[in-house]
């Protein structure tokens, strides 16, 4: 008796559907929209944001800032070598993590 086949491309053919794309781009911005209403909650000024962007098949949505990873991480503590500051660690606000559920 023979088990079932599928088919090593399917995964291929399922995110080409244009009913998937098209999910996938809803979904992406519904993470989008609650990733800025968290971040807003944190921020008052300065030029983080959050853009949701879409090629060929998937979605993206990315924190956009120079510090994007320690605003979504956080950071030990450290001394800035352009004023010697010491600037202490940081939790980070897993910005993005929430807004995906993750």
């Amino acid at each position: 008796m023979s088990g079932a086949q599928i088919d090593a491309f399917a995964h291929d053919i399922v995110a080409h559907l244009p009913g998937v794309k098209a999910a996938l781009r809803e979904e992406a911005d519904a993470i989008g929209a609650r990733a800025e209403g968290l971040l807003a909650a944190h921020f008052k000024g300065g030029g983080a944001h959050v853009e949701v962007t879409s090629g060929r098949v998937d979605s993206h949505v990315a924190l956009v800032d120079p510090a994007a990873l320690s605003i979504e991480y956080g950071h030990a503590g450290f001394t800035r070598a352009s004023d010697g500051r010491h600037v202490g660690p940081s939790e980070g606000l897993h910005i993005l993590a929430k807004a995906a559920d993750l």
